[in-house]
């Protein structure tokens, strides 16, 4: 009888509402949005895996650092902030993207996920505690003058903390991005981050919205989240 209480308790603590202690890239994969997920919009998606040796020539970022200030590594800026952090020990996890069957869907949001993984937790949260203080200091505003013609322009940028009520923390970064060669639209653009346990998410949501149209990439954002975590719990 004794053996089956410790048993019960022990069965209480690892399915709490914290969830699991530690994860696998397996369990990541597993958990990433999919076009499945986005309901109606799905017949305008596809889901497919991110080469791991691609990389972007306009906007480099190594498989294992994060993005903290977008493009400030090509932009002309008063205060020069780091454009990428990398996370001590970090193993990243493949990027997954649900985007348009379209290649000129340019409305449609594209959601991009990965993943860093960790040893152990407390190294995790040292690496989203320097993510974060990396984040708070890209500008709010700030230009590319330089590069291929699609990332030129101007960028304004906002960010504030994201928790959860499962222990995940983190932040959400919004980016507003006007063309000097596009008077229709602005690219509208939501960059999330969070830890838990061993693993630091992140997922990016981008597509256009006509200048002057409200901003939705944030709900977006959130609302991919929410599914990602929930297969997480």
């Amino acid at each position: 009888m004794k053996r089956l209480l410790v048993l019960c308790v022990l069965a209480l603590v690892g399915c709490g509402a914290d969830g699991p202690s530690s994860y696998t890239a397996k369990d990541v994969k597993a958990a990433y949005y999919k076009a499945s997920d986005a309901g109606d919009a799905a017949s305008v998606l596809e889901n497919y895996w991110v080469d791991d040796e691609y990389h972007s020539h306009a906007n480099y970022v190594p498989r294992e650092a994060l993005e903290v200030c977008p493009l400030m590594q090509r932009a002309n800026a008063p205060v020069r902030v780091e454009n990428i952090i990398k996370p001590k020990a970090a193993e990243p996890v493949s990027e997954f993207v649900v985007g348009p069957v379209d290649e000129t869907d340019i409305r449609t949001p594209s959601v991009t996920q990965g993943a860093l993984l960790f040893g152990t937790s407390a190294i995790a949260t040292d690496g989203m505690k320097a993510v974060g203080a990396a984040m708070s200091k890209c500008p709010p505003s700030y230009e590319v003058r330089g590069g291929p013609s699609p990332i030129l322009g101007t960028y304004a940028v906002s960010a504030r903390p994201l928790e959860t009520d499962d222990g995940w923390t983190g932040v959400l970064q919004q980016i507003a991005h006007t063309n000097p060669n596009d008077d229709v639209y602005y690219e509208d653009a939501a960059h999330i981050v969070v830890q838990r346990a061993n693993v630091i998410l992140y997922l990016d949501v981008t597509h256009r919205k006509i200048i002057g149209e409200r901003s939705d990439a944030p709900a977006h954002a959130e609302a991919v989240l929410r599914t990602v975590l929930k297969r997480l719990a």
